[in-house]
């Protein structure tokens, strides 16, 4: 009785062993098999970036004046693609990809020229869609009153089927107009003119027959927490014999609210004075910051030639 149940032990060991033995070369084949069909992870990528220029071509330098707008557009590559279920209700040959994506412009100090840009990419893909990559188009303006310097584009791409991110930043340089700091309410860079566009009038001699032209920056005006500016100004003209010909309250009132204020408050203006005499004038301009509560003026003289 032992010698017999000793010998189906040893049997029954055997074949297991045996089936064992078998068994293995067929399970290593299998798993070397699916570890072939397994794809390799793919790395997120923003490529392709690409600005348009003033000609309206598409290049990989950029520069640009305050005042204008920059135009970029880039790709997206390595993102995962995974079967999904169509809108029927029926499973296809179809692939579904689920991307965000995050846009800033920030000036040379690093703030914010605008809100950021967020949006999804949510598509399905059918088989001739292999080699498909999205195509993102962005743009911003830059404002007249931006300093100049290097500008930051950060691009930031998240997978939202693998939680792959992926940032990337890109410089390019804007050229501004200058001012000096200012630290109280006042007129900078006064030029008189014989056109609006003209080169500045150096002598400030005029013509009784000829309009006179009129630009300068205000600056040093207060901004308010809730980011707006409130700048009023009054002109008036006085004559050879002091007596004031010309008057104008609130002539120019600048009053706006933006994600990104101005620096300083370009104004312009032209007069041509009726019934005008030979000499001397006298321009004041009168300014008020109603944000900071301050007022501030100036006074220039030019002359009038028969």
């Amino acid at each position: 009785m032992t010698s017999i149940s000793s010998k189906r032990f040893f049997y029954n060991w055997t074949a297991a062993f045996l089936l064992l033995l078998i068994g293995l070369p067929y399970a290593f084949l299998l798993n070397a098999s699916i570890s072939l069909l397994q794809a390799p992870a793919q790395k997120l990528e923003i490529t392709d970036v690409l600005f348009q220029d003033f000609q309206g071509r598409w290049q990989s330098d950029f520069s640009m004046d305050a005042g204008g707008e920059v135009s970029m557009t880039f790709r997206i590559a390595g993102f995962r693609r995974e079967r999904g279920e169509s809108q029927s209700g029926l499973w296809e040959w179809e692939e579904q990809v689920h991307l965000q994506y995050n846009i800033e412009l920030r000036d040379p100090s690093g703030v914010l020229l605008e809100p950021p840009k967020t949006d999804e990419i949510n598509v399905r893909l059918g088989p001739r869609d292999e080699k498909w990559q999205p195509k993102i188009n962005w743009s911003a303006k830059v404002p007249p009153s931006a300093p100049g310097g290097n500008y930051q584009i950060q691009i930031r791409v998240k997978d939202l089927l693998n939680n792959q991110e992926v940032s990337r930043n890109i410089s390019f340089p804007v050229m501004g107009q200058p001012v000096n700091a200012a630290i109280a309410l006042e007129i900078q860079q006064l030029e008189f003119a014989t056109s609006a566009t003209g080169p500045l009038f150096s002598r400030r001699v005029y013509s009784i027959s000829e309009t006179v032209h009129v630009r300068y920056k205000v600056v040093g005006f207060q901004i308010s927490a809730a980011k707006e500016v409130w700048v009023e100004q009054d002109w008036s003209i006085i004559d050879p014999q002091g007596n004031i010909v010309v008057s104008r309250t609130d002539a120019s009132v600048d009053k706006s609210q933006s994600n990104y204020p101005p620096r300083f408050l370009p104004t312009s203006f032209d007069m041509k004075l009726q019934d005008a005499v030979p000499g001397e004038y006298t321009l004041r301009i009168q300014l008020r910051d109603r944000i900071g509560i301050t007022e501030s003026s100036l006074e220039t003289n030019f002359a009038m030639r028969p």
